[in-house]
């Protein structure tokens, strides 16, 4: 088989490299993969409140339990970690004391993946997650729905979040990858 390279080509200010093999263009992957890379599902509003969606390769968990830390790491086809920071739009400030649910549904096969995420500390500060799987290739309707904190509030504040934020996210996975 013989190759061919042909150098940096220019269009418009952007530049892209290919290599011609037998007539064939090998371009840069379509998507991120979420198993080897964080990879932002989207930000939406809702009841007050800002729920980012970020689905990232598994990871272990430390959590104390019974006065010493226990290891949780992911189970056997857990590849991903899905993570939600609600966040106070005014203040910037993440939530904490609140019971975080993530649900998403391949529309394609009808399978559904439910998670009850736990509170975490990691290097982007407070954010609740799980390690979890998506059942295959497809397009995926996800919801995560932030109970009402638990935290106390001064006078002027004592009506935030009152009532369940929910937000509603799409995404496509292809060949494992989160595609546009």
């Amino acid at each position: 088989m013989r190759e061919r390279k042909i150098g940096p080509v220019c269009f418009g200010g952007l530049v892209l490299a290919a290599i011609v093999v037998w007539g064939a263009v090998a371009l840069p992957a379509e998507g991120k993969d979420p198993a080897k890379e964080t990879v932002l599902i989207g930000v939406k509003e809702a009841s007050g409140m800002a729920i980012k969606l970020e689905i990232e390769p598994a990871q272990a968990m430390y959590m104390p339990m019974h006065g010493s830390w226990m290891e949780m790491k992911p189970e056997k086809g857990e590849i991903y970690h899905f993570e939600v920071k609600p966040e106070d739009p005014g203040s910037k400030t993440r939530l904490s004391y609140a019971v975080v649910k993530f649900r998403a549904v391949n529309t394609g096969n009808g399978k559904v993946v439910e998670k009850e995420l736990h509170p975490m500390w990691g290097g982007s500060g407070l954010h609740y997650a799980a390690n979890g799987a998506l059942p295959g290739d497809g397009a995926y309707t996800a919801t995560v729905i932030v109970e009402p904190p638990t935290f106390a509030r001064g006078p002027k504040n004592k009506d935030m979040w009152k009532k369940p934020a929910q937000g509603a996210f799409e995404f496509t996975l292809r060949k494992g990858r989160v595609v546009p």
